[in-house]
């Protein structure tokens, strides 16, 4: 019985996927930026699917609360990130961090809460022409103070 299903798991193991499921702060409080070296900790998470899925580029924006009026919104580019030259565009299920340089200059307003949106371009599934094209926006709220 353990032999029969750990072949049917190693069967079906190459038409597994994994995909961003989620983003979160990779630390407590509130973000302290400098003009220089600071760097925000963004954890994603990952799950698997059973639909071919790749996750290509993120994109990091950065807007404050008021301007952030839908989870479409990108706020200021501040960063972008190649997920295939990370070798992160198919991961299995877990975790990985991306350190998102945010200097106090991008702090447009000041100490004060911002939202920081990831942008996650990725292609899943097949149709008649090819892989299909989609876009996840994970926005992380949090407070900042400048140095």
């Amino acid at each position: 019985m353990y032999l029969s299903a750990l072949a049917s798991a190693l069967v079906l193991l190459p038409f597994a996927s994994a995909f961003i499921s989620s983003v979160a702060p990779g630390f407590t409080g509130s973000y302290k930026a400098d003009q220089t070296t600071s760097t925000f900790p963004v954890l994603f998470n990952t799950g698997s699917t059973m639909v071919d899925f790749m996750d290509l580029t993120v994109s990091f924006g950065l807007s404050t609360p008021a301007d952030h009026t839908s989870n479409d919104t990108l706020g200021s580019p501040l960063f972008n990130m190649d997920l295939l030259a990370m070798r992160r565009s198919s991961t299995g299920p877990g975790k990985f961090t991306i350190d998102v340089p945010i200097k106090s200059s991008d702090l447009f307003n000041g100490a004060g809460t911002y939202i920081l949106t990831a942008a996650v371009l990725h292609v899943s599934g097949v149709n008649q022409n090819g892989l299909v094209l989609g876009l996840n926006a994970f926005p992380i709220t949090f407070n900042a103070t400048v140095s």
